[in-house]
């Protein structure tokens, strides 16, 4: 993922409106030392890239032991970060941050691939755009690192109707909802969330590329999925609403292509600590 300067002066900012008024407060000296970042617990890392990005923009020199993506053992340091005391004390707080909570998320996200691939090796889980404001790339990047997909990156990516776009359009029946999607945007993927099976299997009759079900339970979905595939072998189906570490595997069995949910951004953060040492 491309960090922009733009998103890297906001986290500063952020942290660093104006003083640290500790560090000011305190006169600490330009004194070099060194902040490590270690994980108290096992888990999946994410924010190592942006955590890098972060500190050199403070002028740190920077050393990563871990990558994105790469398993965290606890005791064992990730990250070392170099310069003088006020920059390194400017970088710390907003470094953990990242490393915590981002570690979390992946972390989240490949026990819930874990799990669903147990049942079903090829299926995918894939976070939402139900993520809060502002937070939404780092979280997605997150989900990326572990092995997950994004559903839908924004509003601009891809066709999706809801019920709520068709009662704007009363006049027009299912089969011309998704003609004149795929006429106005002939490469796009059209996914049509279904409110029931019948739904389900009218948009498949209908030419959908994908029918999404919307907090349908595993065992509607079981008897569904058989049926959709007999309609159209190559219909991507997927499962919505109500994923959870604890279910994914009793969804991944009912045969879906995809789980989507938007739990993995609400993970416990991974535990790090943060040792800091100057260096005389």
């Amino acid at each position: 993922m491309h960090i922009t300067s733009a998103e890297i002066d906001r986290w500063i900012l952020e942290d660093l409106p104006a003083q640290d008024e500790t560090v000011r407060a305190l006169r600490l000296p330009d004194t070099p030392g060194t902040l490590s970042y270690v994980p108290r617990q096992p888990g999946v890392l994410a924010g190592i890239a942006p955590c890098v990005a972060l500190a050199r923009a403070l002028g740190l020199e920077t050393e990563a032991l871990g990558t994105d993506g790469g398993r965290a053992q606890a005791g064992v340091p990730v990250l070392h970060l170099r310069g003088p005391a006020p920059a390194l004390h400017a970088a710390w707080r907003q470094g953990m941050n990242l490393l915590e909570h981002l570690s979390g998320i992946a972390s989240a996200t490949a026990a819930m691939i874990d799990a669903a691939r147990a049942r079903k090796p090829d299926i995918q889980v894939a976070a939402t755009r139900k993520a809060f404001p502002g937070a939404r790339r780092l979280q997605q990047y997150a989900v990326l690192c572990a092995g997950g997909v994004v559903h839908r990156a924004g509003l601009s990516e891809s066709i999706l109707v809801f019920a709520h776009h068709r009662a704007f359009l009363p006049e027009i029946d299912l089969r011309s909802v998704i003609e004149r999607a795929r006429r106005s945007s002939p490469e796009k993927f059209v996914l049509i969330e279904a409110g029931d099976a019948a739904e389900a299997l009218d948009a498949a009759r209908d030419g959908a590329d994908g029918v999404q079900l919307d907090k349908a339970d595993p065992d509607l979905l079981a008897a569904l999925v058989p049926e959709l595939r007999a309609l159209r072998q190559r219909l991507v189906i997927v499962a919505a609403g109500g994923i959870r570490a604890d279910n994914a595997a009793a969804y991944a069995a009912t045969g879906v292509d995809v789980l989507a949910t938007s739990s993995l951004y609400t993970a416990d953060p991974l535990d790090f600590a943060a040792r800091m040492i100057p260096q005389r």
